[in-house]
């Protein structure tokens, strides 16, 4: 009992420091400390910090160091204890401290406190589930549970004995092996509770992005039991061991904040944050780079449509997310060509027709049927219909090509799939669930939207999230 109390407090340390890191990086980054919420803040530093952990043990092995838990965190807390103890991370700990300190002023009722029941019983389930079973679903027990394993008892990004996707970025991998650094030994169990911590992160930003929609608390809430309930494949990710679920958070992290500073909503210095999670997608998954790629498109794009004051030099200010999306993808593309790394090309070799026609059918079936995601999917159609001439004439068209453009990009990917006829369904039955589970968050946000055409209409409502976000009106 005591070595398991023991194991789960050195977990808990090795997550705060991974949190701590992050929140460092934040107070440098946002110029106004009030600019996040207490848990934004939170929320964002735990993706901020996995980010810069994992891409300094890789810096590691590309200098031949052995990794050790005071090799990865020693110059990493040193200089984010210093960013602490400047006047900008003096200002955000005072901010967060007056915040935490003046109380939960959070009103509920009747639908609030059963919606928070739902959302901590699906939690206590899922975390459950993580802490008593091993790993054992097919991806995680073969690339990301080995992965880790073998950096860990190596001490190294080392490939010797991986041959199977080991082109594949490594973020998952090496925050699972520095967690089992922070426990001292290899502990499946534990360090599996890492899955329902970045589910419930996700969970924080879609409410807080709803919030900053417009939404009142109880929209806010509703709209985050929605997602988070509908279906089975976030509740499964909560537990499997799987790098999608971090993908999601990364994207709905990125994705939202970008919505947001077209908004002109965004808190200032949104635009590095927004980058770093870019990174994190680009290091996350092989998924990651042309989904990140997307986000700045979209935006991209929604600028030059929309000709808002000062667009050329906003246009301009994207430059900066494509910096955090090389900062994600590069180191890992230079280790893989030092190492002589193969690099997968198992997904393109030729275009089949076929194959295009089956996965529209199938990528169709999968967003109505209610086993997937509920009834979320056509919950999204019915919002866009809402949304009418503002879907073209806001910055919501930004979530739209970013939906669209990678709905899309589903269909593509399974038309250029090397599988054979009789193979063809079970691959995309396989993996379909997750490539939707990546972009499902960010749908979330746009059905989120169609909530407030309808508040819109029925009046305004008390109790806001968050104060009203900027104005989503027809330029």
């Amino acid at each position: 009992m005591i070595e398991s109390a023991v194991a789960l407090l050195r977990l808990l340390l090795g997550l705060g420091a991974v949190f701590f890191i992050g929140y460092a990086l934040m107070a440098l980054a946002v110029p106004d400390p009030r600019g996040f919420s207490p848990a934004e803040r939170t929320a964002l530093s735990f993706g901020a910090g996995a980010v810069t952990v994992t891409l300094w043990m890789l810096a590691l092995t590309w200098w031949g160091v052995l990794f050790s838990l005071g090799l990865i965190l020693g110059p990493l807390l040193v200089p984010a204890a210093l960013l602490l103890l400047s006047p900008r991370g003096q200002g955000a700990l005072t901010a967060d401290w007056r915040a935490l300190s003046s109380g939960f002023q959070v009103r509920l009722r009747g639908w609030d406190w059963l919606l928070m029941g739902l959302l901590a019983a699906l939690f206590f389930f899922a975390t459950l589930r993580a802490a008593l079973y091993p790993i054992w679903a097919w991806d995680a027990l073969a690339t990301w549970g080995l992965k880790a394993k073998v950096f860990y008892t190596s001490r190294g990004v080392d490939f010797t004995s991986i041959d199977a996707h080991n082109y594949y970025p490594n973020l998952v991998p090496l925050l699972l092996s520095y967690l089992y650094f922070c426990l001292g030994q290899v502990n499946d169990h534990l360090v599996k509770l890492v899955f329902p911590l970045w589910g419930a992160l996700l969970l924080t930003l879609l409410y807080s992005w709803a919030g900053r929609l417009g939404l009142t608390r109880r929209q806010a809430l509703g709209l985050t039991a929605f997602f988070a309930l509908n279906g089975t494949v976030f509740i499964v990710h909560l537990y499997i061991a799987y790098a999608d679920l971090a993908l999601a958070y990364f994207t709905l992290g990125a994705a939202g904040l970008i919505y947001l500073w077209l908004q002109d909503a965004a808190p200032r210095g949104s635009l590095p944050i927004v980058a770093c999670f870019l990174a994190g997608m680009a290091w996350c998954k092989y998924e990651g780079p042309p989904l990140a790629a997307t986000v700045i498109l979209a935006a991209a794009l929604t600028l030059i449509w929309l000709h808002p004051p000062r667009w050329a030099t906003r246009l301009g200010q994207l430059t900066v997310l494509l910096v955090g999306l090389a900062a994600g993808y590069l180191p890992w593309r230079l280790f893989a060509i030092r190492q002589n790394l193969e690099i997968g090309q198992d997904h393109i070799q030729s275009f089949y027709p076929h194959q295009f026609l089956e996965a529209i059918a199938y990528l169709l079936q999968a967003l109505v049927h209610p086993y997937y995601f509920g009834f979320l999917w056509p919950a999204l159609l019915l919002a866009l219909i809402l949304s009418g001439r503002r879907l073209w004439r806001s910055p919501r068209l930004s979530l739209a090509l970013f939906i669209g453009g990678n709905l899309l990009a589903v269909i593509l990917a399974y038309a250029v799939a090397p599988t054979a006829a009789q193979e063809f369904p079970s691959y995309v039955r396989a993996t379909l669930d997750r490539l939707l589970l990546h972009i499902t968050p960010v749908a979330a946000l746009l059905v989120g939207l169609g909530i407030k055409e309808l508040g819109a209409e029925s009046g305004p409502h008390p109790d806001p999230a968050f104060p009203p976000a900027g104005p989503d009106t027809p330029r």
